[in-house]
């Protein structure tokens, strides 16, 4: 007897139309078509139209979607720059280490230990924080008389 490859029957071929099919696809660092493309990390749509553009971390150079990184362009980030969150540092002293003291900024997303801002926090407040970049901005919209608090 002949192996004979069975068809699959129409009840299998109508599930198969209601899954959602996952596809993966791998490109080298190296390709020119990569290397000309700018790929958001998170999502790997390429950056294009009103929904396309990309936040490129200043450390690492990779690409993302503010809304695939839950973030928005601010004049801050576009002045001072941005990382993602691999590449988080300390602002001041350039360092990642003691991350329950690092604080992100809500605006900017830079980040600053407490014991390096100046004046220094004793704690890690409360609620939302801004850096001294931000909270200027802040200051003038809510009144706000102690900096880096709203």
């Amino acid at each position: 007897l002949a192996d004979v490859e069975s068809s699959p029957s129409k009840e299998e071929d109508e599930d198969d139309d209601d899954t959602m099919q996952n596809t993966v696809v791998l490109f080298s660092n190296t390709d020119k078509f990569v290397l000309m493309q700018d790929m958001c990390v998170v999502c790997g749509s390429f950056g294009r139209g009103a929904e396309g553009h990309l936040l490129a971390c200043s450390q690492c150079s990779q690409c993302y979607h503010p809304y695939c990184v839950n973030s928005k362009i601010t004049k801050v980030m576009l002045l001072k720059g941005w990382r993602c969150v691999e590449c988080i540092v300390c602002e001041v002293c350039g360092k990642a280490s003691d991350p329950s003291r690092l604080l992100l900024c809500d605006d900017c997303d830079i980040s600053y230990h407490t014991y390096c801002l100046d004046p220094p926090l004793q704690t890690v407040p409360k609620g939302g924080w801004k850096c001294k970049w931000c909270v200027c901005v802040c200051c003038v919209q809510c009144g706000a008389a102690s900096p880096g608090f709203h």
